[in-house]
């Protein structure tokens, strides 16, 4: 297969593999909006997250690092051999989708600067991680 054809499929994979981990490590949280709440009145949506408890913001940062690992590992194991570009590229993608969320919904500022952050980070060391070893 072409390189870069094949480069571009690893990064596909690796953020579909990516956006399904934190997809189900988010529907395990306890934190759900009430019954009947209207997800696209932000105000409202605004206004509960605001009662939400630090463990809630810590379950969406593990959901966040564990998908973007998940995605870096995937894309570097599929587009192999190479070097760590095609995880940050996923760790990219990750977290252009996470800033468009912290843009519709409202977060609290540490939140929004954490979860920027770790998407980088769980990729790398999901790439890191598909490197083959060398016996």
């Amino acid at each position: 297969m072409n390189p870069k054809l094949r480069a571009l499929f690893a990064v596909l994979a690796g953020i579909l593999a990516g956006g399904l981990v934190i997809t189900l490590v988010e529907m395990m949280s306890p934190h759900t909006p009430p019954a009947g709440m209207n997800i696209n009145d932000t105000a409202r949506l605004g206004e509960w997250i605001a009662t939400l408890p630090v463990s809630a913001f810590a379950i969406l940062l593990l959901a966040y690092f564990l998908g973007s690992a998940v995605g870096g590992y995937v894309a570097n194991r599929v587009a192999a051999p190479t070097h760590y570009r095609p995880a940050l590229i996923v760790g990219v993608g990750l977290f252009v989708a996470g800033v468009m969320n912290l843009v519709s919904i409202p977060h609290p500022m540490w939140f929004a600067i954490s979860s920027s952050l770790i998407y980088f980070i769980g990729a790398w060391i999901g790439g890191r991680a598909a490197k083959p070893t060398k016996i």
